[in-house]
């Protein structure tokens, strides 16, 4: 399942006129509902309590409080991450404040990145890795880094896996993905073009999509069948991905261990035999 507000988002080219209007609402502004009655959002959106309980529901809740407890956390930890988005390193910073910032807004990105992974969602991506023919993974740029890290991950565990430096040898990766494949497709803006095709491409040979990206505001998210969240916690237009990276990791290595947590006498059966060891007995990172 994916993050309240993308379940909007993507249920509303299929909502109704009524559900249209409250969810405008909810896009433009979210918090406002969370102090209103049923009646009171009902009555300002020209719909009935009746049609906003059904919408609830086909969102994934069980009613309307379910609903605004969901909404009340999601914005909380949207809050939260962009005010650390927010937090600058300024010229006049000495080596002992850049030290203790960007430690602080790393940990404070990994904090929040494990307040929005839901357990049950990180399971069904397991069991989807689990059962699935091939393991193609997408990724640019500092993605890509992340991309080959998962790839290596799964490589020593034995798990059929590909990833390609180059844009044009993914997309045709992509294209080539059937029924029972599997992409993971790595986002931090969840915004990249190239990123969005090779989901796209890869929803429509039937095969299933994990995005890790953003956890608003990611078109990425919209395209995959489940969604492992990051942080928000950098702007998209920034001069190098620290924090973002760093959550990434955070996920993929999370997503891993819970792979190898439900393969363990496998795995470590794997490992023994992945071990490479260099000259002088020195173990191979």
């Amino acid at each position: 399942m994916k993050g309240l507000l993308v379940r909007i988002e993507d249920y509303f080219p299929n909502a109704g006129e009524a559900e249209k209007e409250l969810i405008k609402r909810l896009q433009k502004n979210p918090e406002s509902v969370l102090r209103k009655s049923i009646k009171e959002i009902a009555r300002e959106t020209y719909t009935s309590p009746a049609t906003i309980v059904r919408l609830c529901k086909k969102l994934g809740c069980k009613g309307y409080k379910d609903f605004q407890n969901t909404l009340a956390y999601e914005v909380a930890l949207f809050r939260e991450s962009r005010d650390i988005a927010f937090q600058k390193i300024t010229r006049e910073d000495t080596v002992e404040n850049i030290i203790y910032k960007v430690t602080k807004k790393n940990i404070e990105s990994l904090e929040t990145t494990r307040k929005l992974l839901e357990p049950k969602i990180i399971t069904e991506c397991v069991k989807l890795l689990e059962n699935s023919r091939s393991v193609t993974v997408f990724g640019l740029g500092t993605s890509l880094l992340v991309a080959r890290d998962l790839y290596l991950k799964l490589l020593r565990a034995d798990v059929i896996c590909n990833v390609c430096d180059d844009w044009h040898a993914q997309l045709l990766a992509a294209r080539n993905l059937r029924k029972n494949d599997l992409a993971i497709v790595i986002s931090y803006s969840g915004l990249t073009e190239e990123m969005l095709e090779c989901a796209k491409q890869a929803k429509a040979n039937s095969a299933k999509v994990i995005a890790i990206t953003r956890a608003v505001e990611s078109k990425l998210a919209a395209e995959a069948d489940f969604v492992l969240p990051v942080a928000a916690t950098e702007l998209i237009h920034r001069s190098g991905a620290m924090s973002s990276r760093i959550s990434q990791l955070n996920v993929v290595d999370i997503f891993f261990t819970a792979y190898v947590n439900r393969n363990y006498e496998f795995c470590m059966k794997q490992f023994g035999r992945t071990h490479i060891q260099k000259n002088g007995g020195i173990e191979h990172d």
